[in-house]
């Protein structure tokens, strides 16, 4: 776990657009998968990214992030970028996006516990220490 668990959603927000530990984005994507239904999750080296995702373009992943953090969606600005399979996810600069070693998308997790949802997210995306051990 980590030393300063995420507890809200300003919190979590951060991690979308900076590549963080997996203690924090394990903790955000947990926050978040109490509302989100659909969240993208992506590793480069020992380093993590999440975003909620929509399948449905950017007007509704808008929506969808507006509501996780509390607020009115004509209120905020949000950068995206549409992956290959045609899901919105939230991107800082659609023109410079940086690779992820690995990346995959999670479905539903409402209910699960914080421990299950950090161990799907290690067995997806491992690291080169994960797979030495």
């Amino acid at each position: 776990m980590s030393n300063c668990p995420v507890t809200n959603p300003g919190d979590a927000i951060g991690s979308i657009q900076k590549w963080s530990t997996f203690d924090v984005v394990a903790d955000s994507v947990t926050l978040a998968s109490a509302t989100i239904r659909l969240i993208y999750i992506e590793r480069r080296g020992d380093l993590y990214r999440w975003s909620p995702a929509h399948r449905g373009g950017s007007y509704p992943l808008l929506r969808v992030v507006a509501n996780f953090l509390g607020v009115d969606h004509f209120r905020i600005y949000l950068g995206f970028r549409t992956l290959a399979d045609g899901t919105a996810i939230v991107c800082e600069d659609p023109h410079e996006i940086a690779s992820p070693a690995a990346s995959f998308l999670l479905e539903s997790t409402e209910g699960r516990a914080a421990t299950e949802i950090r161990e799907l997210i290690q067995r997806r995306l491992p690291t080169a220490n994960d797979q030495n051990r």
